[in-house]
């Protein structure tokens, strides 16, 4: 019996119709697979806001600060203990004021959606910031203080109130950002910042301190009470068109920005 074979033209359609398939399916397999890293994220970001809920309880109801000691006076090589991991003298790395307070914290502290270098060495995590402009009372501790430029992160004993608000004080849980996807123009950023800061010398480093718009132009940040919230709209902050670039590069918007265009997203009294 004679089989007949396809014609070149139909072989031409059938090569046509598949690439059109492929070209619709690459896309979709792409944006399914972003989808399933930022749920990932929001799944890390719902721990680690239930962690900080549970070192609250434990410590007389305050968050955790920024950083419990200070640093040499290079970042990179120093002593740092901060809110996810320490860092001896010795190079050798323990946990840190959060860790505790996971499960698997290699995996929960680390953003899915960010494949790129840490901004401080041997720091074990990359992709999520705290908020420190409010929650860690930052924004209450002097920037640039005698004896090393991030001794504003130092809780010293003379400074008036504590080194970071207690739950008693946030009025606002269900709006405040705790924790989020860190992110400026260079790479990852540990501390979350507010786009209104005291004075102008603050402001270069809360451009360097927004929120990375990764997951297909969203980003995802975690409130005080547990819940956790996706964002597409990247903020650039209310004195951007105001500031230097020297000040307003270090932020890369729209790829980066702000979750508020002040404070409201920050300041939870």
């Amino acid at each position: 019996m004679k089989r007949k074979a396809f014609t070149l033209l139909e072989l031409m359609i059938c090569i046509a119709v598949s690439a059109t398939l492929l070209g619709m399916l690459v896309p979709a397999m792409s944006q399914l697979n972003t989808n399933s890293m930022s749920t990932s994220c929001m799944n890390n970001l719902r721990v680690m806001a239930r962690a900080s809920m549970i070192y609250s309880t434990s410590n007389r109801g305050h968050f955790p600060p920024a950083l419990l000691y200070g640093l040499d006076d290079d970042a990179n090589t120093g002593h740092v203990r901060a809110w996810d991991y320490s860092r001896n003298p010795d190079q050798t790395v323990t946990p840190g004021m959060l860790w505790s307070y996971t499960d698997h914290p290699d995996k929960v502290l680390q953003c899915p959606g960010y494949d790129g270098p840490a901004n401080w060495e041997g720091d074990p995590f990359t992709g999520y910031n705290y908020n420190v402009a409010f929650l860690a009372a930052e924004s209450r501790m002097s920037w640039g203080a005698p004896g090393g430029s991030w001794d504003f992160l130092i809780p010293k004993d003379n400074l008036e109130g504590e080194t970071s608000l207690t739950l008693a004080q946030c009025r606002r849980p269900g709006t405040t950002a705790i924790f989020g996807i860190g992110s400026w123009a260079n790479g990852a950023n540990k501390f979350m910042r507010s786009p209104v800061n005291a004075s102008n010398q603050d402001l270069p480093l809360a451009y360097a301190g927004t929120q990375g718009f990764h997951y297909g132009g969203s980003t995802n940040f975690a409130c005080i009470d547990g819940h956790v919230e996706r964002s597409t709209t990247a903020h650039p902050g209310a004195h951007f068109d105001h500031l230097p670039a020297s000040v307003t590069d270090l932020m890369g918007w729209p790829k980066n920005g702000f979750l508020s265009q002040d404070a409201s997203r920050y300041d939870p009294r």
